[in-house]
Order: C-alpha cells, then sequence, then structure tokens
C-alpha cells in the first residue's frame, strides 16, 4: 500500500476522531470548568460563545505551563487549577487527535506536492 493511501485513511480516521472530540472535551471538561470559575468569579473567554474555539487553548493549558500564563485573549492560569483527572484525559485526547489530523494532512500534502 502506497504511503499517500496510508496518509489518507489515517487523515479520515483522526478527521472523525477529532470531531468526536471536538463534542465531548467542550460538552464535558470546558463546561464544567467554566461553571466552577464563574462560581469563583473568574469569567470565562467572553470571545468563545459559539462552535468552542477556545478548547485547544483548554487543552493546552491543562498540560503546559507556559500556555497557563495570562494574555489578553486567554488566561489559562485557572484551568488547570479546577481541572480533574477525567478533564486532563479528555484533553490529551483532543490534542492527540489535533496533532495527527493535522500531521497526516500536511505530510500527505508535502509528499504530494513533492513527488508525484
Amino acid at each position: 500500500m502506497p504511503i499517500l493511501e496510508i496518509l489518507l485513511y489515517s487523515s479520515i480516521f483522526f478527521f472523525f476522531y477529532l470531531m468526536i472530540m471536538a463534542v465531548l472535551f467542550p460538552r464535558i471538561s470546558i463546561k464544567y470548568i467554566d461553571n466552577k470559575m464563574i462560581q469563583d468569579g473568574i469569567s470565562s473567554p467572553s470571545w468563545d460563545k459559539g462552535i468552542g474555539e477556545s478548547a485547544p487553548l483548554y487543552a493546552m493549558a491543562i498540560f503546559c505551563e507556559r500556555a497557563r500564563k495570562p494574555t489578553p485573549l486567554f488566561d489559562g492560569s485557572h484551568v488547570a487549577k479546577y481541572a480533574r483527572p477525567i478533564d486532563k484525559f479528555l484533553a490529551l485526547l483532543h490534542l492527540i487527535s489535533t496533532t495527527g489530523f493535522l500531521l497526516s494532512i500536511f505530510s500527505m500534502m508535502i509528499l504530494e506536492a513533492f513527488f508525484y
């Protein structure tokens, strides 16, 4: 099986995996963390009231110390404090799905552009 077919099937797998995690992670983890932050008087990002653009930021803030620094766009310093073990697990799955999808798509594009 050629490498492009393998990358195509992996990108399809990671796409569906990403769509599942794009539903589960915001509905379970982000909703819980936002409710805990609101109870303590901390507001959630005001710019994210639609389709969940802050999900990668929440996932990165759970795992990376550098992503917890407050910025004008997102203050991740409270996210890790309120994260439960299930939130950490779902954040890991969300990061794996996003990274796998992007790597498979970009590697397929590079291989097709330079070798075919």
